[in-house]
């Protein structure tokens, strides 16, 4: 059976799980020959509503708004989230009737149970502990700004004692329940939805804990909070009712905690979920825990994109230019600073208007010590060996660069005559040069920390940088200027 790739880089291997907003798949990842899971999104544009503003419809607008969503899904580190690696937008079909369907990567959980499932036999304190672990990361995403809105068993799966909290910050919206109508806010699962959602206000941190309640109730009680066995009935006894109390199975500090959890109204929760945690904390006479540096640091990465809205816009006027049908313009440029100003922030963001625009980004990085004299080039031509067809005599040249190249085309590779060393670097540009030609579609090179590149990878870049003259390509080069200021 012929291989099912998505953006040329991920073999769909087999089917996971199939969900409202999509279907999850086992994948290799053919650049790093990694197993990953792969979700493909397939609910329709005006049915997804994100962290932290709405879709208004536009299909470009929600491209965008899903692009920033996955970006920032990415550039999480934590570790009670989801590692996301990548995410991209697969073409499908041809002509009128190509549709470019969404995707993202992320780890592969295997042999992980959810939550509650995994909690079920554990005493009280391994439960706590859990719990504890999703307060973690839920402070976490609320200090980023991100709402989960969908919190729930199945989206906290548990491995080997550890929490990983699944599928944040994108929810599929709810209008209609067996005939009942709905504001375009509720968006999740009915059975962990707070009551102000029931009555059209916002989602918020405060709703997130109200899920969160509910998941421990069920966690120390056995059961759901409420008993109802269809949804007019849950929704009159989550707006109305009065939990259980679960004092004779936690203990009355415990059960004090769950009860202002599952509040009717946000403002008699907690203010936070550090506030949660300090609370269960206190409730079972656990001393506050140390964080550890893994989770220290990741407060420390991820920070938003802010300024740089001139140079911005003239990257983005560069990229307009390629992605133009009638009269594609290349153009080349070099981006100077110093460390932490936001250079390598700029290029993110192009990434992702240029992966919603439809063209291919690839992109490099020069290392200080250790690496070899193209290893700036090494990452960029290894991903447009998945995009093209190269010949057997291309492809045996670029093997001194790319080792793997069999592994990534899936053939065998023929070695080539040895030459002298400078027509042996001649045949490698060249070579190089018309790999780059034959790529059609508008794609943008990106290469970081030129500062340390060898003469060599410069050469190659001036050769490279020409072919903007008649080529849909886009190349941008940071430095430092202050450790390279002749660049």
């Amino acid at each position: 059976m012929k291989p099912h790739y998505v953006g040329h880089r991920y073999e769909l291997l087999t089917e996971i799980g199939h969900g409202g907003m999509g279907t999850v798949y086992r994948a290799r990842d053919r650049m790093t020959n990694t197993i990953v899971a792969l979700k493909r999104l397939s609910i329709p544009a005006d049915r997804l509503t994100f962290m932290s503003r709405p879709s208004t419809g536009d299909s470009s607008d929600y491209r965008l708004a899903l692009a920033q969503e996955f970006k920032t899904a990415a550039s999480l580190r934590h570790p009670n989230i989801i590692t996301v690696y990548d995410y991209g937008f697969d073409v499908n079909g041809e002509g009128a009737e190509t549709v470019r369907q969404p995707f993202f990567t992320m780890d592969l959980l295997e042999n992980t149970q959810s939550i509650v499932k995994a909690s079920a036999a554990l005493p009280l304190e391994s439960k706590i502990e859990l719990l504890l672990q999703v307060l973690q990361a839920l402070a976490y995403l609320h200090r980023r700004g991100i709402l989960h809105r969908d919190l729930k068993p199945d989206n906290l799966q548990v491995g080997n004692g550890q929490v990983k909290v699944l599928d944040f910050g994108l929810a599929v919206a709810r209008d209609t329940l067996q005939g009942l109508e709905f504001s375009e806010h509720l968006a999740g699962t009915m059975e962990y939805m707070a009551p102000e959602l029931l009555l059209d206000a916002p989602p918020s941190e405060a709703s997130d804990l109200y899920a969160f309640g509910v998941i421990a109730f069920e966690m120390f009680a056995g059961r759901h909070p409420f008993s109802a066995h269809n949804i007019s009935a849950l929704i009159n006894e989550t707006l109305h009712n009065v939990p259980p109390d679960i004092s004779p199975e936690v203990g009355t500090a415990l059960a004090a905690v769950v009860a202002q959890l599952l509040a009717k109204r946000p403002a008699d929760r907690f203010k936070d979920a550090n506030a949660v945690y300090d609370a269960i904390c206190a409730a079972v006479n656990r001393p506050p825990t140390i964080e550890p540096s893994a989770i220290r640091e990741s407060y420390l990465q991820a920070a938003s994109f802010v300024g740089r809205d001139s140079e911005f816009a003239q990257l983005a006027a560069a990229l307009a230019k390629i992605l133009n049908p009638i009269e594609a313009q290349g153009s080349a440029w070099l981006v100077g600073g110093e460390s932490g100003v936001g250079k390598s922030r700029l290029l993110d963001e192009l990434r992702t208007h240029a992966l919603v625009s439809g063209a291919l980004v690839l992109r490099g990085q020069s290392v200080s010590e250790g690496g070899s004299l193209y290893n700036v080039w090494r990452e960029p031509l290894r991903r447009l060996c998945l995009e093209l067809e190269l010949t057997d005599a291309e492809a045996g040249v670029l093997k001194t660069l790319i080792p793997d190249i069999a592994d990534l085309l899936g053939r065998p590779i023929p070695d080539v005559p040895d030459l002298e060393p400078q027509v042996a670097q001649e045949r490698l540009h060249t070579t190089i040069e018309a790999v780059f030609r034959k790529q059609c579609q508008p794609f943008v090179l990106m290469l970081d920390d030129l500062q340390w590149a060898s003469n060599e990878s410069l050469a190659l870049l001036n050769r490279i940088t020409k072919l903007t003259d008649d080529q849909p390509l886009l190349i941008i080069a940071s430095y430092r200027d202050d450790e390279r200021p002749d660049l």
